[in-house]
């Protein structure tokens, strides 16, 4: 036996044992416990969102950077590496403007399948390191990396429920809760059985003395500890996607280092920018790289620097167009079987391909711009047909959400994002008994759960239930202190009460905040109540920049603007009001009146005869007509 095991004592490491164990076998681990300590400082959502910039945004750019940076890489895929950004951005764009749900589950199912096969990628590195190359020891280390990803993915309910929460947004109908239980059960007995002939597989190498990579191994053994300890185990997916966000970068990183670096001594033809930072593995060079890199994730950071709603969108736009793009390039550009790769990652495969570098040469117009043109195709057909397809499910053929958000409160009942999803499709379709109950229960689950108890706050305030409103808001605010919704709704009933003061220290931490429409526009109200009538408009003014589609800003801005005696102006906004709300009758009444008081009175008739055409019985209308 000890025969067998001298075998595997020379081991073959991606850097060094010292740097693979900080680097890619123990930085599960690594990254787990300041995340867990980090808890009792931070909430779990800045700890992810801190981790999102620096570390996941900053970590698409070292692949850019070997992309743009490699010439004989891009020469290779210029078409793709031209091409891509442009429609991705595009379609991107028109996903974020347009809520198109579509989009954002391709995301979300791509994002799995990316996590999977780079730490797959980084097993098959090592087993070349060591001269590992039978394929059934590459299939065992696939399906158990499949099986144990999708498995945790499912049993982790805060996943699994974003997953079936972007199925259902999209309209797609999905499996019954009987169904989905079963699938559950044979996927982890399937795992079970794809372990146990994994474990097999090393026992039997090593009886016959074949070689087995150890740090292959233990990277299988931390990686899986990790998205079942984080994802499932300690209930708080926020952490433990963070901690796994951290070491899937850092892994990241350090395999483009390294690449890039043997990429740069062995390659006499190289960019200046693949020399400024991976001619040495000097530390100054590699604090510069990862500097560099951390700055790039400052665009997804910015997001905390902007307050309108339309410059977030941008960023948001920038974040998703690089995380694609990420996922696609890194689908085609680090394939283990070509002999560069190879070559600079210092492995010796059995076979392989040439494929960067081999570009044939380009003769006349038709063979230099038709590259582009069938790129230009093959970009659609990955990136926009999909959005189109679905974006045409989500508009026009829609599972039931009724039974949807059910099914789901049934296949999640511990999860109070289920109950509270639950508890907004009921108010919106007007059953507030039902949408009490699942605010009630999600409130149960998480007493600190800022959206389910403002959601509480709106129902009794529906009910002219003020004081339990007030009070439901004030724990959403003990919650979450800058909650900007919460804020204006309690503004709200302040108002009501007739406290303008202190409302409109709401709405203006409100809108101090964030540049949220419905506060600005509340707050419009605020002002005219008090006679301030400049600031109201203003206000009302900042309400319409922000939603434009709102009939209700323009009239109240239209209100304000009669007040101050600007009729014309007035006039305009009744009129915005009406062209999107054609029933508007007050729009219709006050336009009317502001033509009466510049003189207009034959305008004046034209807008009350038009209110009558549309509300035949409107009394107001009629008693304004005879007297004009």
């Amino acid at each position: 036996m000890m025969g067998a095991f001298a075998v595997h004592r020379d081991q073959k490491w991606i850097i060094s044992p010292r740097a693979d164990i900080l680097f890619f076998v123990g930085t599960p681990l690594l990254c787990l416990v300041p995340m867990m300590a980090l808890r009792s400082v931070f909430d779990s959502q800045t700890i992810l969102f801190f981790i999102m910039s620096f570390f996941a945004m900053g970590h698409h750019l070292p692949g850019f950077m070997r992309a743009y940076g490699d010439p004989e890489l891009f020469t290779t895929f210029k078409e793709k590496f031209l091409i891509a950004p442009v429609v991705v951005l595009i379609v991107v764009a028109l996903a974020q403007f347009n809520t198109l749900h579509g989009l954002f589950l391709m995301v979300l199912l791509w994002e799995i399948w990316h996590l999977f096969m780079q730490h797959y990628g980084i097993m098959r590195i090592y087993d070349g390191k060591n001269k590992i190359f039978a394929k059934w020891n590459a299939r065992w280390d696939w399906l158990l990396t499949l099986a144990a990803f999708v498995t945790v993915v499912v049993y982790s309910p805060e996943y699994f429920y974003r997953i079936l929460d972007h199925n259902q947004n999209v309209g797609l109908p999905f499996l019954s809760v009987e169904q989905t239980l079963m699938v559950k059960s044979v996927l982890l007995y399937a795992t079970l059985a794809i372990g146990g002939g994994y474990v097999g597989n090393l026992i039997w190498r090593l009886a016959t003395r074949q070689k087995v990579s150890l740090p292959k191994v233990a990277v299988m053994g931390t990686t899986i500890f990790l998205i079942y300890f984080g994802w499932i185990y300690i209930q708080d997916l926020t952490i433990g996607y963070a901690a796994f966000a951290a070491f899937h970068d850092i892994q990241y990183f350090a395999i483009v280092w390294v690449y890039n670096n043997n990429l740069v001594q062995r390659q006499e033809k190289t960019s200046r920018l693949l020399k400024t930072f991976f001619t040495s593995r000097s530390m100054p060079i590699l604090v510069g790289y990862v500097a560099i890199s951390f700055i790039y994730g400052t665009v997804n950071y910015s997001l905390n620097w902007f307050d309108r709603a339309q410059w977030i969108k941008a960023i948001e736009i920038l974040v998703i167009t690089s995380t694609l793009l990420h996922y696609y390039f890194d689908g085609f550009i680090w394939k283990m079987r070509d002999r560069r790769n190879q070559a600079n990652l210092d492995i010796k495969g059995e076979d392989g391909w040439d494929k960067i570098g081999a570009r044939r040469a380009v003769r006349g117009v038709v063979d230099r711009f038709g590259g582009y043109f069938r790129e230009t195709g093959r970009q659609l057909f990955y990136f926009a047909l999909p959005v189109l397809i679905l974006s045409g499910i989500q508009f026009y053929w829609q599972a039931d959400e009724v039974e949807a958000r059910d099914a789901l409160v049934e296949l999640f009942p511990d999860l109070p994002g289920a109950h509270n999803d639950r508890g907004v499709m009921y108010s919106r379709i007007g059953d507030w008994e039902k949408a009490s109950a699942a605010y009630r229960r999600a409130i149960e689950l998480d007493p600190e759960g800022h959206e389910a108890l403002k959601n509480m706050g709106v129902v009794y305030a529906r009910h002219g239930q003020l004081e339990e409103a007030h009070e439901y808001y004030e724990r959403a605010l003990g919650a979450k202190p800058k909650f900007v919704e919460a804020l204006n709704a309690q503004g709200l009933i302040l108002m009501q009460r007739g406290d303008f003061e202190e409302a409109q220290d709401r709405f203006l931490q409100a809108v101090g905040e964030f540049d949220y429409a419905p506060a600005y526009n509340n707050l419009g109200t605020v002002y005219l109540r008090q006679d301030v009538v400049s600031e109201a408009i203003y206000a009302y003014r900042q309400a319409v920049a922000l939603d434009g589609s709102n009939a209700a800003h323009h009239y109240n801005l239209g209100l304000a603007l009669q007040k101050d005696g600007q009729n014309g102006e007035a006039i305009e906004a009744f009129e915005r009001a009406i062209a999107l709300d054609t029933s508007h009758t007050k729009a219709y009444l006050s336009k009317a009146l502001s033509f009466q008081r510049i003189g207009e009175l034959s305008q004046a008739r034209t807008a009350l005869e038009s209110l009558l055409r549309i509300d035949p019985s409107n009394s107001v209308a009629t008693r304004l007509l005879q007297r004009m």
